[in-house]
């Protein structure tokens, strides 16, 4: 059984930061949105409950309800989401639209799309770029692309910005892989940088070499270096599907690997213990860097030992 091409349900798996501010912009615009949380942690629950998201009692009544899932979580995780959602939609015989919108390869997500291949579900393409729609009081853009777009393309103005990027799957995927090998690949620079300046000693004359000739460089190094660590665990898979992206086109995938092992680096201080709704801005940039460079000499530490095993 089909659903029909108007939107009235949308399924949020998972409400996350983006995914909960994606469920609230939904319904400041009149849609019901239901979410399905066996299996995930108190943050998504927290967040799930802060949006207001009705909860399902399970998988396939989500489906049955569902006129479009959006799935959005940690993006290694989204091939094994969707095989538990097709599986889902055999069951119960319904087959909503279902938009991969989460950060992974061209190459990923035509494994996601194969998923659902002998079904007659709609799969669309998809790419976020921005802060979640409250954050960027829905203007965030979801970047889309496959066969069949027509209901998706329905959210556009009602909570964020929909762009179609024709019919070929991948292309949406490729458009965040590349979007976000400049913007994350760059924080993750600024971060080796700062690291660096506090390995060196130099960490007060760069910074004030940056303030006179670098400015903006230095604002985001400030921005960011704290910030890295509340995403890190699910940007590393992010650097290395980016890495994948460069690579099929035979571009040096060299600088997000390198982005990949600050990431790692980052996730590996006790800031990586906090989340956005909990992380201390106040902390001073001197003490995180601090962290930083306890965690590279921990890390150092560990290598050498199973060297030496």
């Amino acid at each position: 059984m089909r659903k029909s091409k108007q939107v009235n349900t949308i399924a949020i798996l998972m409400p996350g930061d983006m995914g909960h501010g994606c469920a609230l912009v939904f319904q400041q615009n009149g849609f019901r949105v239901v979410t399905y949380l066996a299996g995930r942690s108190q943050r998504t629950r927290n967040l799930a409950k802060k949006a207001g998201l009705e909860i399902m009692p399970s998988l396939g009544e989500l489906v049955k309800t569902a006129d479009l899932i959006l799935s959005i979580l940690p993006p290694e995780y989204a091939v094994e989401q969707a095989g538990h959602v097709a599986a889902a939609m055999k069951a119960v015989n319904t087959y909503p639209d279902y938009v991969d919108c989460n950060a992974i390869s061209p190459a990923t997500v035509r494994k996601v799309a194969a998923t659902f291949d002998g079904s007659v579900t709609n799969f669309v393409d998809g790419g976020i770029i921005g802060l979640n729609p409250i954050k960027e009081a829905g203007l965030t853009r979801l970047y889309v692309s496959g066969a069949e777009t027509t209901l998706v393309r329905q959210l556009n103005g009602q909570g964020m910005v929909v762009r179609d990027l024709g019919s070929e799957i991948g292309r949406a995927s490729a458009m965040k892989m590349v979007y976000a090998s400049s913007t994350k690949g760059a924080f993750s620079l600024f971060a080796a940088v700062a690291v660096m300046a506090e390995l060196t000693g130099l960490r007060d004359e760069l910074f004030q070499e940056f303030s006179e000739s670098q400015p903006n460089t230095l604002a985001t190094i400030k921005r960011m270096v704290p910030r890295i660590p509340l995403d890190a665990n699910r940007w590393i898979f992010e650097m290395a599907e980016i890495a994948s992206t460069y690579e099929a086109v035979g571009m040096t995938s060299h600088f997000h690997k390198g982005a990949g092992d600050i990431m790692q680096l980052a996730n590996l201080t006790p800031l990586a213990a906090e989340t956005r709704e909990t992380a201390n801005t106040s902390r001073a940039l001197s003490d995180v860097l601090r962290h930083y460079v306890d965690a590279l000499s921990q890390s150092k530490n560990r290598t050498k030992k199973m060297a030496n095993k």
